[in-house]
C-alpha cells in the first residue's frame, strides 16, 4: 500500500511540474521596463538582485479546471521589445482559460500590468516604480520603491513601500474594497482621502487635515462619505487614496 501511495505521489509531482513552462528572459538585457497584459489568471512578480535571474513561468487552465502542460510558452504568450520595454502579452482567451504568470524580474526594472478580466496580483521587491490596472481581484505590493499608480475596479489594494521618490505621486484607487498603505515614517505627502461609503480612516501618521475626519482611528463603518485633504510631515507630492466602498489605513514602516 505504501509503495502504491509513493508511486501516486510521484506521478502527481511530475504532472504538476509539466503543468508549468519556463522561459529564460535574460537575453533582454538592455530593457528598462516590463509591460504585462493578460486576461484571466493570477500574476506574481518577484524582484531579484541580478539580471541573470530573469525568467517567467506560466500555468494554463481551461474549462476542465485541470492544469495542462504547456509544451511551448510562446503558444500562449508573445514577447516583444519596443523602446526598451519588454511587452509580454497573453493571447485572447479561447473560451474560458486562465494563465497564471510567475515572473522573476530584476528589481531595477519598471513594471506595468494590465489585467483585463480577473485575477490576483502580487509584486515584491521592485525598486523603480509600479503601474497597475485591474478589473477584478486583490492587489498586494510589498517592498516597493519610488512610486505606484494602481487602479482596481473591484478588489482591495495593499501596498507597502521600502522607499519613495519625493517628486513622484502615489495613487491607489478602487471602486470596491479597502485600501491599506505602508510608508516610511518620514514620508512627506499632501493627501487626498476619499471613502464614499462603509469606510473609516486609520492612520499611524498625524494628519493635518482641512476639517475633522469622520471616524478617524475608529473602526466603525461610516454612513456618510469621508472626503478630506491632509498633510503628513509638512506635505509634499500627492498621495491619492480613493475607494467607493471600504476603509482606508495608513501605516508607518
Amino acid at each position: 500500500m505504501r509503495t502504491i501511495k509513493c508511486i501516486a505521489l510521484a506521478i502527481l509531482f511530475i504532472c504538476c511540474i509539466k503543468s508549468y513552462s519556463q522561459k529564460n528572459l535574460s537575453e533582454y538585457k538592455d530593457i528598462e521596463g516590463v509591460f504585462i497584459k493578460s486576461h484571466w489568471g493570477d500574476i506574481k512578480i518577484n524582484g531579484t538582485n541580478s539580471k541573470e535571474e530573469f525568467n517567467i513561468t506560466a500555468r494554463y487552465t481551461d474549462t476542465s479546471k485541470k492544469p495542462k502542460t504547456i509544451e511551448d510558452l510562446t503558444q500562449y504568450l508573445t514577447f516583444e521589445v519596443v523602446k526598451k520595454k519588454l511587452f509580454i502579452q497573453a493571447r485572447v482567451p479561447q473560451g474560458f482559460e486562465s494563465i497564471d504568470l510567475n515572473l522573476n524580474l530584476p528589481k531595477t526594472l519598471f513594471l506595468e500590468i494590465e489585467l483585463l478580466r480577473g485575477g490576483n496580483i502580487f509584486a515584491s521587491g521592485l525598486k523603480n516604480g509600479v503601474e497597475i490596472n485591474s478589473l477584478n481581484g486583490s492587489i498586494k505590493l510589498e517592498q516597493i520603491g519610488k512610486y505606484a499608480l494602481v487602479n482596481a475596479a473591484n478588489g482591495e489594494i495593499d501596498a507597502s513601500f521600502s522607499h519613495i521618490d519625493k517628486n513622484y505621486p502615489i495613487s491607489l484607487v478602487t471602486m470596491n474594497g479597502g485600501l491599506k498603505i505602508t510608508l516610511p515614517y518620514n514620508a512627506e505627502r499632501d493627501i487626498r482621502l476619499i471613502s464614499r461609503k462603509n469606510g473609516y480612516i486609520v492612520s499611524d501618521f498625524n494628519l493635518d487635515a482641512d476639517k475633522e475626519i469622520i471616524n478617524l482611528n475608529v473602526k466603525k463603518y461610516s454612513k456618510q462619505p469621508i472626503i478630506n485633504t491632509a498633510k503628513i510631515n509638512g506635505g509634499g507630492a500627492l498621495l491619492f487614496l480613493s475607494t467607493e466602498n471600504g476603509p482606508i489605513e495608513l501605516n508607518k514602516l
